[in-house]
């Protein structure tokens, strides 16, 4: 590697665990392991100020918050020399480093959300099952919003696992939509909680409203036409019966 370049890092379960980060003092920033199904994965860039050697990488768990924690030695990141012009070019690349993707890719059998960024895509008008894991005992505790759904959907549940049904309105646009969290107690405003995205084609149910809406207005536009004909007949025909009227009178003076 040189000063600047960025390394993506891939895991399969079993080598690292959802969630947890890989620090290295080469490295400008930790990278955290998202999910990629079928692997995990993040990037780390190599800090443009790194002296030529091989530094260890180390693997925190999702827990570990304080210096008692010890990290796992997990690889090993060889850095190559570079002058002071590379590392001029590398300090403006690092610049404009767009920051990464937080969106994740789950298997598609599992329940939704897994994450906070896991952003599955459902048609608009779709029936969508919503499922948390991660609040037993909150039953009818917490209400999810967005501007997604067509009403406020309430996780209900007397065991560990928490759900709740909603529906997409068909007038949600194509894009990415925040789900948020109220909690009973909540003095703050709401969270996001998870995301979901509105694909470009509606659901059946959505497609049918909107053809049913064309017809519609179709059936509308053609009874005015057919009544502004019948009024143009109802003048010729009374036009024609004026000049009857005018060419009797006529002849009879």
């Amino acid at each position: 590697m040189h000063p600047g370049d960025t390394l993506t890092v891939n895991a399969k379960t079993g080598e690292a665990s959802y969630a947890e980060t890989i620090t290295s003092s080469a490295f400008i920033k930790a990278g955290k392991l998202r999910m990629m199904d079928p692997l995990l994965t993040t990037t780390v860039t190599v800090a443009c100020d790194t002296r030529p050697g091989t530094y260890p990488v180390l693997l925190h768990g999702a827990g570990d918050v304080g210096p008692e924690e010890h990290p796992f030695r997990w690889a090993r990141v060889h850095v190559e020399a570079a002058d002071e012009a590379a590392r001029r070019v590398c300090r403006n690349k690092v610049r404009k480093l767009s920051p990464p993707s937080l969106e994740e890719r789950w298997a598609p059998d599992s329940t939704w959300p897994q994450s906070e960024w896991d952003v599955r895509t459902f048609r608009a008008g779709s029936r969508v099952t919503i499922t948390d894991n991660y609040d037993e005992g909150s039953d009818g505790d917490i209400t999810l919003t967005s501007r997604a759904f067509t009403d406020r959907s309430v996780l209900r549940g007397a065991r560990a696992v928490l759900t709740a049904t909603t529906t997409l309105r068909c007038d949600s646009a194509p894009g990415l939509y925040v789900v948020y969290r109220h909690d009973a107690d909540q003095a703050g405003p709401d969270k996001p909680w998870a995301r979901l995205r509105i694909a470009a084609a509606p659901g059946k149910a959505c497609a049918a409203q909107q053809g049913a809406k064309h017809s519609a207005g179709t059936s509308r536009t053609s009874t005015v036409a057919w009544a502004a004909g019948g009024v143009l007949l109802a003048a010729a025909a009374g036009a024609a019966l004026l000049l009857r009227a005018n060419s009797r009178r006529t002849h009879s003076a």
